[in-house]
C-alpha cells in the first residue's frame, strides 16, 4: 500500500481529491450494502409473519380438523358432595341414577406407642435397636409382610435399627414411617382396593411378641386370615403336616432349586478367576533370564528379607530396616505371592470340573455339561443334589415351623398391642342405574362419564347424573378459532396493504450522522413496514385462506356455508380497513357490530350439534390441508415456511461477495491515487529544493 501523503509540498486536498475519484465506486458499494440491508429487513419480517401462520397451522387449526374439538358433553349431579361428573365425547345424553356404597380405602396400621426398655429416660430414634423396644436380649423373630400376593420375610435380627426395620417394610412394598414425637410406627399400603392392602404377620411365637412390642400385632381381619390359613397346615393330633403344605413347599423347592448348570457355571467362574489371578501374576514378574515368574517374585522378596535381617542369618526381620519404597514393595509382594499361590491350587483343585481344551496352542475353557463324561460330572452332580437337599430342608423347616406357631398364636391367650389400630383397604362399589360397578380407587370410567365419588349415598339416596350437549363449550371453541383467524388475516392484509416507502431507502452512516435517532428510527420504520406490499408471495396465502373459508360443505345431502351459522364478513364496502376478511358471529356479545343479531350459530349447535361438527371440522380440515401445501418444503423453501428464505439466504450471500469485491475495487484506486499523488508531492518536493539551490547560486 504506497504512502498517502496529503498535500504537503502541494498544498492540495489529496483525500478529497482521491475520495471524489473514487466515488462512483463507493456508490456502488453504498448500494449494495442498502440491497442487502433492505434483504435482511425482509427476511425478519417474514420471519415473523410466518411464526404467526405456523403458529395458528400448528395449534388451532390443526385442532379444530376433529370432531373431539367440538363434540363436547357436559355431565351435572344432584348431590355434588356424594361425586363429581365429568363428560367426553362419546358419553350418551340423558339421566342416569347412582348409588354409592362404598369408598376405597388404604390398609394403615397406626402401631402402639413404643417405649425404650433399655433406657427408660430415653425416646426411641430411628438409630435405635429394634431390641431396645422389645426388651429381648437375643432372638427377635420374624415376620412376613404380604402385598399383592407377594410375600417377603424380614429376619428381626438383634442389632436391627428402627431405621433398617423401615427399609425392610418399603422394599417389601408398603409405606413406613416412625414419629418419633409420637412414638408410633405407621404402615399402609401403597394404593387403595382391597388387593392393595396387606398382612404383618409373625412366623413363629418370638416372632409375635416382638410385634406386640413394637406396637404392631393387631386383630384384624388381613391378619388373623393369614395365621388361621398358615394354622391350618398343622394336624394337631398326631403333630403333622398336611399334603397342602407339602405342596406348598415343593412349590417354593421348584422356585428356589439350583440346576446342574449353576454348579458348572460357579466353579468356571472360580476357575476364570483363579486363572486370571495367575495370568496377571505371571505377566508382572516375568523375567528375559530364563527364570519363572514366581521364583522372579520369591527372589525379590528374599532379598528384602535379607535386608530386613541385616545381612545376619539368624537375626529376626525388621521391617523398620527398609525405606518407605522397599516397604511397599515388600507388602506387595507378599500379598501377590500369596494369592498366586491361592489361585495356582485352586486351578489345581477345580481342573476336573471344567473342561479345558488346547487346540492350535490356544487353551479354551468352559463349563462341564450334564452329558459330558469328565470326571468332575460325578463331583457337580453330588455338589447339586448335597445342596438342593438343603435348600429342601431349609424350606421345610421354615414353612412347618410357620404352620406350627400360626396354630399355636390362634389358640394361645394374648394380647394384641395397645393403642394399635388397623383399617382393612377396600374396594370402592357403585350402582349405575342398578348395574354394580366395583374400584380399587374411588374413580370410574363408564360409557364415556368419568366418575369420582367422595362420599357414601344414604340407604335410601339415588344421585341423579345429567349428561348433555354442552353448548358453551363447543360455542367458545369456534369462537376461539375465529378469533385467532381474524388475527391472523388481519395481520396479513395490513402487511399486504401497507403504505408505500417509495423514495425511502436505508441510510448510509453520513446520511445517519446528519438526522437525530428519532429522524432515523421513523425512516427505517417506513421501509420496514412496506417491505410485504403487493407480495406476491402472501397474496396468494391470503387468497388461500379467504377462498377456503368462504367454501360450502355438503352434509347429508343439503349445502352449508358460514354464512348458515350467522358467521360472515361485512362485505367489501362495509369492513373497516384491513377487515374484509375479517369474521363476525351473529349475536356474540363480545362483537359490537353482530352483538344484537340472532344467535344462529348457538342455536345451530343446541338443535343440530352433529351437523355442526361436521361442518367446522370439515371446513377447517380444508383451510389446515391447503395452508399445508404452502408451507412445504422446495427448493426455494425450507419446511413449514411459506416464503422463499432458501432463496434469500442465497442472496444475502451474494450480496456479501458482490459488496467485498466493491471494497477491493475502492482500495485498489485509492492505493493508485495516492500513488500518482506521492510521485506528484515527491517530484515538486526536488523542483522546490533545486529552485532553492539555483537561488543560492545567484546570490538571490
Amino acid at each position: 500500500m504506497p504512502i498517502r501523503l496529503s498535500g504537503m509540498v502541494s498544498g492540495m486536498d489529496t483525500e478529497s481529491l482521491v475520495t471524489a475519484l473514487v466515488s462512483g465506486y463507493q456508490l456502488k458499494k453504498d448500494n449494495l450494502v442498502k440491497a442487502q440491508t433492505k434483504l435482511s429487513w425482509k427476511q425478519e419480517k417474514w420471519k415473523t409473519m410466518n411464526t404467526s401462520i405456523y403458529s395458528f397451522y400448528s395449534g388451532k387449526l390443526s385442532a379444530a380438523r376433529f370432531s373431539k374439538a367440538y363434540s363436547l358433553k357436559k355431565s351435572t349431579v344432584s348431590n355434588s358432595s356424594v361425586a363429581t361428573v365429568t363428560a367426553s365425547s362419546s358419553a350418551v345424553a340423558g339421566d342416569q341414577t347412582l348409588k354409592v356404597k362404598e369408598l376405597a380405602s388404604s390398609g394403615y396400621l397406626t402401631g402402639g406407642e413404643v417405649t425404650n426398655k433399655s433406657d427408660s429416660a430415653s425416646k426411641i430414634t430411628g438409630s435405635s435397636k429394634l431390641s431396645a423396644i422389645t426388651g429381648k436380649t437375643s432372638g427377635q423373630g420374624s415376620v412376613t409382610l404380604s402385598v399383592d400376593g407377594k410375600s417377603t420375610n424380614i429376619e428381626l435380627t438383634d442389632d436391627m435399627t428402627v431405621n433398617q426395620f423401615l427399609v425392610k417394610l418399603k422394599d417389601a412394598g408398603v409405606q413406613a414411617s416412625f414419629d418419633e414425637a409420637n412414638q408410633r410406627f405407621f404402615i399402609s399400603s401403597k394404593t387403595s382396593g382391597k388387593d392393595g392392602d396387606f398382612s404383618l404377620v409373625a412366623n413363629d411365637t418370638t416372632g409375635r411378641e416382638s410385634l406386640y412390642e413394637l406396637g404392631l400385632y393387631t386383630d384384624d381381619k388381613t391378619s388373623t386370615a393369614e395365621y388361621t390359613k398358615w394354622a391350618g397346615y398343622y394336624n394337631a393330633a398326631d403333630g403333622t403336616y398336611t399334603s397342602a403344605l407339602d405342596d406348598i413347599i415343593n412349590s417354593a423347592y421348584e422356585s428356589n432349586k439350583i440346576s446342574f448348570d449353576t454348579v458348572a457355571q460357579e466353579k468356571l467362574a472360580a476357575y476364570s478367576k483363579a486363572s486370571a489371578t495367575v495370568d496377571s501374576f505371571n505377566t508382572k514378574y516375568m523375567s528375559d533370564t530364563g527364570v519363572t515368574a514366581e521364583d522372579n517374585a520369591k527372589a525379590q522378596l528374599a532379598a528384602l528379607i535379607s535386608k530386613g535381617k541385616g545381612g545376619d542369618d539368624n537375626s529376626d526381620f525388621d521391617e523398620s530396616k527398609l525405606t518407605d519404597k522397599e516397604k511397599e514393595n515388600y507388602k506387595t509382594l507378599k500379598s501377590d505371592i500369596d494369592n498366586y499361590s491361592t489361585a495356582k491350587q485352586s486351578m489345581e483343585d477345580l481342573k476336573d470340573y471344567v473342561n479345558i481344551e488346547v487346540k492350535d496352542g490356544k487353551t479354551t475353557v468352559s463349563a462341564l455339561k450334564e452329558t459330558d463324561s469328565a470326571a468332575g460330572v460325578a463331583n457337580i452332580a453330588a455338589e447339586t443334589a448335597d445342596r438342593n437337599a438343603k435348600i429342601k430342608a431349609d424350606l421345610t423347616t421354615q414353612y412347618q415351623n410357620k404352620a406350627k406357631s400360626s396354630y399355636d398364636m390362634i389358640n394361645a391367650t394374648h394380647e394384641f398391642s395397645k393403642g394399635a389400630s388397623r383399617k382393612v383397604g377396600q374396594d370402592s362399589e357403585i350402582e349405575l342405574n342398578g348395574a354394580t360397578f366395583t374400584s380399587n380407587s374411588n374413580n370410574y370410567s363408564i360409557n364415556g362419564i368419568t366418575i369420582q365419588v367422595t362420599a357414601k349415598t344414604k340407604d335410601d339416596e339415588q344421585v341423579t347424573i345429567t349428561t348433555d350437549t354442552d353448548v358453551d363449550a363447543i360455542y367458545k371453541s369456534i369462537k376461539d378459532m375465529f378469533t385467532e383467524y381474524n388475527k391472523l388475516i388481519k395481520s396479513m392484509d395490513e402487511a399486504y396493504n401497507a403504505d408505500s416507502s417509495k423514495g425511502y431507502e436505508p441510510l448510509t452512516d453520513d446520511e445517519k450522522s446528519a438526522m437525530t435517532d428519532d429522524e432515523v428510527e421513523k425512516w427505517e420504520t417506513k421501509i420496514k413496514d412496506s417491505l410485504l406490499r403487493k407480495d406476491d408471495t402472501l397474496s396468494s396465502i391470503i387468497n388461500t385462506m379467504k377462498n377456503d373459508m368462504a367454501s360450502s360443505i355438503t352434509i347429508n345431502g343439503k349445502s352449508y356455508a358460514l354464512s348458515s351459522f350467522g358467521i360472515a364478513t361485512q362485505g367489501y364496502f362495509a369492513s373497516g380497513e384491513n377487515e374484509k376478511g375479517v369474521y363476525h358471529i351473529d349475536g356474540d356479545s363480545d362483537d359490537s357490530v353482530t352483538s344484537g343479531n340472532d344467535d344462529k350459530l348457538r342455536a345451530a349447535i343446541a338443535g343440530d350439534p352433529e351437523t355442526v361438527v361436521s361442518f367446522f371440522s370439515q371446513l377447517f380440515s380444508k383451510v389446515y390441508t391447503d395452508l399445508g401445501n404452502k408451507m412445504a418444503t422446495s427448493s426455494v423453501s425450507s419446511a413449514y415456511t411459506v416464503y422463499n428464505d432458501k432463496q434469500m439466504n442465497k442472496q444475502y450471500s451474494e450480496y456479501t461477495t458482490k459488496i467485498s469485491d466493491a471494497e477491493s475495487k475502492i482500495t485498489t484506486w485509492e492505493d493508485y491515487y495516492y500513488s500518482k499523488f506521492s510521485a506528484m508531492e515527491s517530484a515538486l518536493s526536488k523542483l522546490n529544493s533545486q529552485t532553492s539551490s539555483m537561488s543560492g547560486l545567484f546570490g538571490n
